[in-house]
């Protein structure tokens, strides 16, 4: 009966939640795991194991037994030990694991009166591969062909480890994996680029992911190119004048290797005297003057060659702000007010200021000014001429004379009523208005009235060019004494006078003088 019963609790899975353990665990190679077995039986336990299949046959690794206590093989004293042994816990710990660590460990419970129960786990071994990274085997040089910049490495892995780049340059990763015992793989990726002086100092970085790190790897590697020197010259600013003082120019390289050497030459002729060299820097050791004017070069040479570069410098002339004042000190005597009042006369009224330099550039800033001012004047003086001579008038001034009316002189419309002043001069006494066809209205004045005070019509009518005016209806206007017609005859300003084409006006009084 008590076999049938242990055989129904084998088949029905009873026994694997009796014994409990992890179904499978990864060691890394050279660290210490924990194969947990918990347990869970209400019979009398007599005794816990844990035994390992190594090539088809069962070894027995350890023994916990409650009466007799723990039992582990003399090999694997130093490997093996029991974490907390108990009836209830049989948890083992692997020291220093290694590659014949792996494989199936099973955790075996004898209990009375119903025999054997156990549970399985599988263990395998990871190994973390060792990373590095490494520079190429050539050096690094500006503009030439493209080169094994870094190598990144991550050898003996198990399984295979993976590597990628972060780079602030775009070259060209190349990866290999190489088989080694035990199931590692060695792998190794190349960065390929063509290298560039502009890329000097900038960063690669390796990234290595293993399932046996806790965290992936990044290892930081600077691009080293090795280029000839970039040269700028500094200090010129534009504004060098004759007498200005404490003014240098410096050499600036950026080289890899450092700069060795530094020389410095004028292109149109030699180095002025009063001037020296320190390191990268020509030094003006006097005040400047005109000869300073030239092109200078500077020559920098390192391990990989010589470049240069050269700055034009041009001395002006000193501006009239550069004159200095006295530098005589006060006195800083006790002699008195007076003596200190005395002092500052002194300074005033003493011709002690060096008289200022005329330059070429003040005499062309006043005759360019002296210029624009004469322009200006003689168009002003041409305007007021045209503008007199449009309002001078054309014709005979001697106005008893009629001058009939040309291209330039025409007829004044303004003593010709126009219909819209129709009611206002309507005068029965003087007789009726008529208007003609072309819609100018003219005074109709009987024959009596025009043979009395205009004189004879028809001759009136024939008059020509040249004839001379009747006036004799207009001096009995005439105050006593005068040339003139009343002031009352005219009717306003616009009355007053007669314009013409070319923009004059003459007064009808001048037609009486």
């Amino acid at each position: 009966v008590i076999f049938i019963y242990v055989v129904f609790l084998l088949s029905t899975g009873v026994s694997t939640e009796r014994v409990i353990v992890d179904p499978h665990i990864t060691a890394i190679l050279g660290k210490k795991i924990e194969l947990m077995c918990v347990v869970h039986v209400q019979e009398a336990l007599t005794q816990i194991s844990w035994e390992k299949v190594h090539n088809g046959s069962t070894q027995t690794l350890a023994v916990f037994n409650p009466t007799y206590g723990i039992s582990i093989p003399d090999e694997y004293q130093d490997k093996l030990s029991f974490k907390t042994p108990s009836e209830n816990d049989a948890t083992l710990v692997l020291k220093e694991v290694s590659f014949t660590d792996a494989g199936e460990y099973t955790c075996k419970v004898v209990t009375f009166p119903y025999g054997n129960t156990q549970a399985s786990t599988t263990v395998t071994v990871m190994v973390e591969p060792k990373v590095s990274v490494s520079r190429g085997s050539d050096p690094l040089m500006d503009g030439g062909n493209e080169t094994v910049v870094a190598v990144c490495t991550a050898e003996n892995g198990k399984p295979a480890a993976e590597i990628t780049w972060v780079s602030e340059v775009f070259g060209e990763p190349v990866q290999t994996l190489i088989d080694e015992p035990n199931d590692c793989v060695t792998v190794e990726n190349r960065y390929n680029w063509k290298p560039t002086r502009f890329a000097q100092g900038k960063q690669l970085t390796c990234v290595i992911r293993h399932p046996a790190l806790e965290s992936e790897i990044r290892i930081p590697f600077t691009l080293d190119v090795l280029h000839a020197p970039e040269v700028a010259i500094t200090g010129y600013d534009d504004n060098w004048f004759v007498g200005r003082e404490n003014v240098q120019l410096k050499c600036n390289a950026a080289a890899n290797p450092g700069a060795t050497q530094y020389s410095w030459s004028r292109l149109n002729g030699e180095l002025p005297a009063g001037l020296r060299i320190a390191n990268n820097t020509l030094i003006f050791g006097r005040p400047l003057d005109h000869n300073d004017s030239g092109t200078y070069q500077c020559e920098v040479t390192n391990d990989i060659g010589s470049r240069t570069n050269t700055r034009n410098i041009y001395i002006l002339d000193p501006p009239p702000t550069t004159t200095t004042l006295p530098t005589t000190p006060l006195p800083h005597t006790t002699a008195g007010i007076t003596s200190l009042a005395a002092t500052k006369r002194a300074l005033f009224t003493s011709p002690t200021l060096e008289s200022l330099h005329e330059g070429p550039l003040g005499t062309i800033i006043g005759g360019a000014v002296g210029g624009a001012l004469f322009l200006i004047l003689l168009i002003i003086l041409v305007g007021v001429c045209y503008m007199k001579k449009r309002r001078t008038f054309r014709g005979d001034y001697y106005t008893k004379q009629y001058t009939g009316p040309s291209d330039m002189q025409k007829e004044s419309p303004l003593d010709v009523l126009q219909p819209h002043e129709l009611q206002q001069y309507n005068d029965p006494n003087n007789g009726s208005l008529k208007q003609k066809t072309n819609e100018v209205i003219y005074p109709d004045y009987s024959k009596d009235v025009k043979n009395n005070e205009w004189g004879n019509v028809e001759n009136m009518n024939r008059c020509t060019e040249g004839d001379t005016l009747p006036v004799d209806y207009y001096e009995d206007r005439m105050p006593v004494g005068t040339k003139y017609a009343q002031d009352d005859y005219y009717e306003g300003n616009d009355g007053d006078f007669v314009s013409h084409l070319d923009g004059s006006v003459i007064s009808r009084r001048e037609w009486y003088v």
